[in-house]
């Protein structure tokens, strides 16, 4: 939505954001989600929209190997130039995509830019393992490697 004033645009929000709660709803969250919750959990001032943007660059490139389809199909959506690439290619230029994504809209942030003390990385990665979210993802996180994912959310 680049113009605020476009009531048709902003009308179409709200629907979506239903959409998105009845996916959410009917297929349950994957790792984002667990994370998302865990940092605001700890870090309220951290809206849930926010952790999200923060944490999926980090989860896309741990996690296309493992559902290169459906990373495939988010690539062709950002990215008309890839409907005839090969899956895989696709797949992992969608988290350049998103990435580029989240910067035109403004969501390029990390863990550091919300004021989230590195040292505490460990007792969130902890936190972020809580709810089964995680166990939901294509790729299940280990300990070690949920700290690996939050350590690169937390610079850019």
């Amino acid at each position: 939505l680049s113009d605020a004033s476009n009531l048709t645009a902003r009308s179409a929000l709200p629907w979506a954001d239903t959409l998105a709660g009845l996916c959410i709803a009917n297929a349950g969250v994957t790792l984002p989600h667990g994370i998302g919750m865990a940092i605001g959990g700890m870090y309220p001032h951290v809206m849930h929209g926010e952790s999200l943007a923060l944490s999926y660059p980090a989860f896309t490139r741990f996690t296309y190997t493992s559902a290169v389809l459906q990373f495939a199909r988010l690539g062709r959506l950002f990215n008309e130039q890839l409907a005839n690439a090969p899956d895989e290619n696709a797949a992992k230029q969608s988290c350049e995509d998103l990435d580029a994504f989240l910067k035109k809209i403004g969501m390029w942030m990390s863990l550091e830019d919300k004021g989230v003390p590195e040292e505490e990385l460990p007792a969130l990665a902890k936190q972020s393992m809580v709810l089964p979210d995680y166990k939901s993802n294509p790729r299940v996180t280990t300990k070690d490697e949920m700290l690996a994912l939050l350590q690169r959310c937390y610079r850019r």
